[in-house]
C-alpha cells in the first residue's frame, strides 16, 4: 500500500502536476489522521471494555462478600438474642428472689455467652488497591465506602467492646458464683441463696444485657445498610 501511494506521488511530480500533488498529499495526510483516530478509538473501546470487566469482577466480589457478612452478623445476632433473653430471666429471678429450678441452668450459662464477629475485607482492599474510581457510579462508590468506613467500623468496635466486657468483667463474676457444667447448655450457681444477695452480680448481668441490646441494634441497622448496597450493586450490574 505504501509503495502504491509512493508511485502516485512520483508520477505527479514527474508530470509537474504540483497542484494535483498537493491535493493528493493533503488527502493522504487526512487518510493517515483518520486511520490514527480510528486506531485510538478502537484502543479506547478495548480499554473501556477491560475497565468494565474489572468493575464487574469487583462488584460481583462485593456482592458475595456482603451476603457472607449478613450471614455472619445473623449468626452473632442469634446468640446475642439468647444472651438478652437469658439475662432478663436471670435478673428477674435474682431481683425477685424466685426459687431455683432446673430450667434456669441454661440461662445461668447463656447470659455470659459471646460470639466473635468476623467480616470480609477482601473486596474493599482490592478496590482501594486498584483505585476506587473503577466503580463508575459515584453514588454506589460513596455508599460502599461509607458502609465499610462507618457501619463496619462501628459494628466491629461494638463487638470488640462487648468481648472486652466479658474478659474484664463478667467472666470473673461468672466463675466466682457459677459452676460451668456445659457450655451453652448449663451453668449452676454454687450457692443460689448467696447469689440472691450479690447486687454486683445482678448489676453485671444487667450490664451485659444492655451491651448485648446495644450490639443487637447495630446488627439490625448494619444489615439494612448492607442490603441497600447489595440491591444497588444488582441494579448496576444489570446496567453495565
Amino acid at each position: 500500500m505504501i509503495k502504491f501511494f509512493r508511485k502516485i506521488r512520483q508520477k505527479l511530480l514527474s508530470e509537474n502536476k504540483f497542484s494535483k500533488y498537493l491535493i493528493y498529499a493533503i488527502g493522504e495526510i487526512f487518510l493517515v489522521v483518520i486511520g490514527i483516530l480510528i486506531a485510538l478509538q478502537i484502543n479506547n473501546w478495548n480499554e473501556e471494555k477491560k475497565t468494565k470487566a474489572v468493575e464487574i469482577e469487583i462488584l460481583t466480589q462485593f456482592k458475595e462478600d456482603l451476603n457472607d457478612d449478613i450471614e455472619s452478623i445473623n449468626r452473632v445476632e442469634f446468640w446475642i438474642r439468647k444472651v438478652i433473653n437469658s439475662s432478663n430471666i436471670v435478673v428477674d429471678h435474682l431481683k425477685n428472689k424466685k426459687s431455683w429450678n432446673d430450667s434456669l441452668a441454661i440461662h445461668f450459662d447463656l447470659w455470659n455467652d459471646y460470639d466473635q464477629l468476623g467480616l470480609n475485607t477482601v473486596a474493599i482492599s482490592n478496590l482501594r488497591s486498584r483505585g476506587v474510581e473503577i466503580i463508575s457510579n459515584k453514588d454506589l462508590r460513596k455508599n460502599i465506602i461509607q458502609l465499610y468506613d462507618k457501619w463496619y467500623f462501628y459494628i466491629l468496635s461494638s463487638n470488640k467492646y462487648f468481648r472486652e466486657d466479658h474478659i474484664h468483667m463478667s467472666y470473673k463474676k461468672y466463675l466466682q458464683h457459677i459452676e460451668p457444667i456445659k457450655w451453652r447448655l448449663a451453668g449452676i450457681p454454687s450457692d443460689y441463696e448467696e447469689l440472691l444477695k450479690d447486687k454486683e452480680f445482678i448489676n453485671t448481668v444487667q450490664w451485659i444485657r444492655n451491651a448485648a441490646e446495644f450490639d443487637s441494634e447495630y446488627h439490625i441497622l448494619t444489615i439494612k445498610e448492607i442490603q441497600k448496597v447489595i440491591d444497588q450493586i444488582d441494579r448496576e450490574l444489570q446496567n453495565i
